[in-house]
Order: structure tokens, then C-alpha cells, then sequence
């Protein structure tokens, strides 16, 4: 194989990959200089950078900031309780393998089957005659249920590379079953637990489709709170929230590699001396 022909076989991968990527990002790095725009509607900057549109998100009065505070403990408490749930019926079903009904895997991942609006409608019938239309904790349920399949599905991925031979052996030398669940169990879970609780947690945040049809005037979340802006006026101020959601993903996703990935090829490479 000549060095050219090489050079493109790598490098031609390479080139369609990163233009896959600027594809995907470059229509959400727009809205970073649309929201230093000097303009009252949404429109790149003409005469010079403001920052005036991201002082309503600091400002409690203008509604964003309690948005987004509701969001947050909504998705936080969806997050644990999702992941808490998820947790002890995929350990459930791991321990006990073949007592589980297949029907109850089905209705476990019907959330994701079921399309948003009809599981809304009746939702809304049902919260209806509980009393729990327009309040905190009937959102928190209707995420909650939403978010299962999803921590069920990161658990369930853990649980399948945990040989069962480990609590076996742990059995034989005494351990009982609750130091077996947080001895042996949930320390090799700890990865499929974080990523059901952080797409848990994603899901309660982004949820809008429901959220409007059991939600009013009393509770007001984020996406709600952008999805009433877009209707009424576009205000630069949206592309200021997607600014300041872009920038904090962006946070995490350098806090990971920094901070959690960095440790990893050490980690390997005593395991392999070893």
C-alpha cells in the first residue's frame, strides 16, 4: 500500500467524522453570539456585544430563575427516586433470574413505547381525580415514571457484566445478604447507578410534553417557561438560557476527561503489571 493511499484511508474517516460533528454543533454555537446581541428580538450582534439579556435570568422577578430552581429540585428528586426504584428491580430481577414474568419488562419499558401526548392524556384524566393536576409532586411522579426505563436500562447493562459467582462465593464465607448488597452489589454497580441517575435526571429536565398538559400557573418549569416565551415573543433571553445550558454541559463534559478519565490508563496499567 503506497504512503498516499494510506494517508487517505486514515485521513478520510477522519474528515467525514469531524464534519459530522461541526454539522451537529455549529447550529448550537449560533445561539452563543445571538445572546450578546444589541438587538430587542433574536438576531446576531450589529453595532456591538450586550450582556443585558442575561440579566433577567439572574433576576427572581422576571420568573427564569424560579424556573429554573423548580426544574432543578424536580429533576434532582425524579433523578433519585428513578434511580432508587430502577436499581432495586434490576438487581431484583438479576438475583431472582427467571422468576420475573416477561409481561413485567414489557410494562416496565412501556414509557418508551407509548407516544408522549396519549401517555399525557391519561395522565391528566387520572391526576384528575387524585388532585395532583398543576403540583410539584405530580410532576415529580409523571418524571419518575418516565425516567425508569431509561435507569433501568444503565443498571441492567452493569449488572450484566457482574458474574454471579462473586455473591456466591461471598455466600460461602459468611457474608449476609445486606453486607452482600453493599459490599459486593453496589460497589460493582456504582457506574450503571451514576448513569441511570444522570439520564434520569436529563429526562425529568428536558420533559415538556407532559408537563404542559398537567401544569397551569402554579408550577412553572424551565421548559415550560421557554416554551410559553417562544409562543408569546421571541426574546433574546432564550438564547441566552441555551447559552448558559450549552456552557454548563460543555463544563461538565471538560470536568469529566480532567478530573475522572485522567486516572484510568494508570488504573490499567497496574492491572496489567499485576
Amino acid at each position: 500500500m503506497t504512503p498516499v493511499r494510506r494517508r487517505i484511508q486514515v485521513g478520510l474517516p477522519r474528515m467525514l467524522a469531524w464534519l459530522l460533528l461541526a454539522f451537529l454543533f455549529a447550529p448550537m454555537l449560533v445561539v452563543i453570539p445571538v445572546s450578546l446581541t444589541d438587538r430587542d428580538y433574536l438576531s446576531l450582534p450589529q453595532h456591538g456585544l450586550s450582556l443585558a439579556h442575561y440579566l433577567p435570568l439572574l433576576d427572581w422577578s422576571a420568573g427564569w430563575l424560579p424556573s429554573i430552581l423548580t426544574s432543578f429540585t424536580t429533576a434532582l428528586a425524579a433523578s433519585f427516586a428513578a434511580t432508587t426504584v430502577a436499581a432495586a428491580y434490576a438487581i431484583g430481577a438479576w438475583v431472582y433470574v427467571g422468576r420475573w414474568p416477561s409481561f413485567l419488562r414489557v410494562v416496565l419499558l412501556s414509557p418508551l413505547i407509548v407516544p408522549p401526548i396519549i401517555y399525557a392524556v391519561g395522565i391528566v384524566r387520572l391526576w384528575s381525580r387524585l388532585g395532583l393536576l398543576d403540583s410539584w409532586i405530580g410532576v415529580v411522579i409523571v418524571h419518575v415514571m418516565l425516567a425508569i426505563p431509561l435507569a433501568v436500562l444503565a443498571i441492567g447493562a452493569s449488572l450484566s457484566n457482574l458474574d454471579p459467582r462473586i455473591v456466591q462465593a461471598a455466600r460461602s464465607l459468611g457474608a449476609r445478604p445486606p453486607t452482600i448488597f453493599a459490599r459486593v452489589i453496589l460497589p460493582n454497580l456504582a457506574s450503571g447507578i451514576g448513569a441511570g441517575a444522570v439520564l434520569a435526571f436529563i429526562t425529568s429536565w428536558d420533559e415538556i410534553t407532559v408537563t404542559l398538559f398537567i401544569t397551569s400557573r402554579r408550577l412553572v418549569t424551565l421548559p415550560r417557561r421557554i416554551w410559553t416565551s417562544i409562543a408569546d415573543s421571541v426574546d433574546p433571553t432564550l438564547a441566552a438560557i441555551a447559552s448558559v445550558m450549552l456552557l454548563a454541559t460543555l463544563l461538565g463534559l471538560l470536568v469529566r476527561v480532567l478530573f475522572f478519565e485522567r486516572g484510568r490508563p494508570a488504573r490499567s496499567t497496574r492491572k496489567s503489571l499485576l
